[in-house]
């Protein structure tokens, strides 16, 4: 008889910390889904950075007229400010600002390796692979920015 007596007396603590506890499970997991999606931000965003700074540089580097020496600065502008975004990322989820760069170095490698491995094709890879993609970043990154910083913030 006690044990049906303490039974009772324990039962709504347990579901109600039952019930708690699966909020508090919830929460977490958004959160760790908000800054996963933080750091692929961060993560597509040096990838960008890559693809702005080895445009600017051939833009700049080819023939023509003086005007793509201009085009060739709002690239390189481009990249350095997505530059500055990916490392706000990383910082603000507690990655080390060297991460977004050594992300840039291996995407600049790669692209590089694209290019040489292909030349005639090269332009339409690098258009398709990384052009067409960091183009809608640049339009979609401030609102997946707040969308994953809502689900990072959580409680």
């Amino acid at each position: 008889m006690q044990i049906a007596g303490m039974t009772k007396r324990l039962a709504l603590p347990l579901i109600c910390c039952g019930l708690l506890w699966q909020p508090l499970q919830a929460a977490e997991e958004d959160r760790d889904k908000g800054r996963a999606g933080l750091d692929d931000l961060s993560h597509e965003m040096s990838t960008c950075v890559a693809y702005f700074s080895l445009l600017s540089s051939i833009v700049k580097n080819s023939g023509g007229p003086k005007t793509k020496a201009k085009v060739a600065e709002r690239i390189k502008l481009t990249g350095q400010a997505m530059l500055t975004q990916a490392i706000n990322v990383a910082r603000y989820i507690g990655e080390d600002e060297k991460v977004p760069m050594e992300r840039v170095q291996v995407r600049l490698k790669e692209m590089v390796e694209t290019i040489n491995s292909d030349p005639p094709n090269s332009l339409k890879v690098m258009h398709t692979k990384y052009g067409q993609p960091c183009d809608v970043l640049l339009v979609n990154a401030p609102r997946r920015f707040v969308e994953l910083l809502k689900q990072y913030e959580a409680e």
